[in-house]
């Protein structure tokens, strides 16, 4: 079993550190539009994805949508949405009179007015505020942005990088900031959140547990990990640091007596190879 390890070491002596197997990334904490359709006739619909970690039931959380039309402070439509959304999934809200490509990935559809390119969209959680296309309270003519990357005839897909919504729906709104931009009628992508999404910490487990060493009846312990192939969070001390003539790096790591596992037969170390240092 391989492992990665990012560490700071000081070479001419061994220090006794706690250290991590894997930095982990953040992930996100609520729900944010993904994919926004302005397209021909009623082709209106919004995408929102939930990459949280667990399920959300919307009718449970207060969600729902609102547009905010022609500058007004005062939302002209709300939508309150229901069912559940899937840790990993998106949730699809489209006009009921859309074509069938986005009627065929809609989770719900509402008939009541939705929105245009100079409207601004909020996606809120009871009294607070997810998410905002736009700017609420001021009317921008007939879009903002330009070309593709406007909100008058156009899809918005929210860039991989982005991993939680605006909620200042106050600031000046630019689409190319978050956004990137496809032509009018462009809902091949609806229904799926394509951008990369940082997965939820990985689990922190002792040593003896990453070592996956049970008694066995007829042979005392297993030698294979449980967690093979996987990324875990670990602590320890630092025993031994190796830095080899070829450039590779290793060290070994030991449990403190907190979290030995107090059985003679597995190990409370593990050999960790990094790989060519520096």
């Amino acid at each position: 079993m391989r492992f990665k390890a990012r560490l700071a070491f000081i070479l001419v002596a061994l220090v006794a550190a706690a250290v991590s197997v894997e930095k982990a990334g953040a992930a996100p904490t609520d729900l944010f539009f993904s994919e926004y359709v302005e397209g021909s006739s009623n082709n209106k619909a919004l995408e929102i994805y939930n990459g949280n970690g667990s399920p959300v039931d919307l009718a449970a959380g207060g969600y729902a949508v609102k547009v905010f039309f022609n500058g007004s402070s005062s939302a002209g439509t709300t939508v309150s949405l229901t069912g559940t959304v899937a840790s990993g999934d998106v949730y699809v809200v489209a006009d009921d009179d859309a074509a069938a490509p986005i009627l065929a990935q809609a989770d719900q559809t509402s008939s009541a007015n939705l929105f245009n390119g100079d409207d601004a969209v909020v996606l809120t959680k009871g009294a607070a505020t997810l998410d905002v296309i736009g700017q609420i309270g001021n009317d921008p003519g007939s879009q903002w942005g330009s070309g593709d990357a406007s909100t008058q005839d156009n899809t918005l897909r929210r860039k991989d990088s982005i991993q939680a919504g605006d909620p200042d729906g106050s600031n000046a709104f630019d689409p190319a900031a978050e956004w990137d931009g496809f032509p009018q009628d462009s809902f091949d992508g609806l229904g799926v959140r394509t951008g990369t999404i940082e997965p939820p910490p990985p689990p922190e487990l002792t040593i003896g547990e990453v070592q996956g060493e049970t008694r066995d009846d007829e042979d005392g312990t297993t030698d294979a990990s449980p967690y093979d192939g996987q990324t875990v969070t670990v602590q320890g001390v630092v025993t031994q640091n190796i830095l080899q003539s070829n450039g590779n790096h290793a060290f070994f790591l030991q449990s403190t007596a907190e979290t030995s596992d107090d059985d003679p037969l597995s190990s409370d170390g593990i050999f960790v190879f990094e790989g060519r240092f520096g």
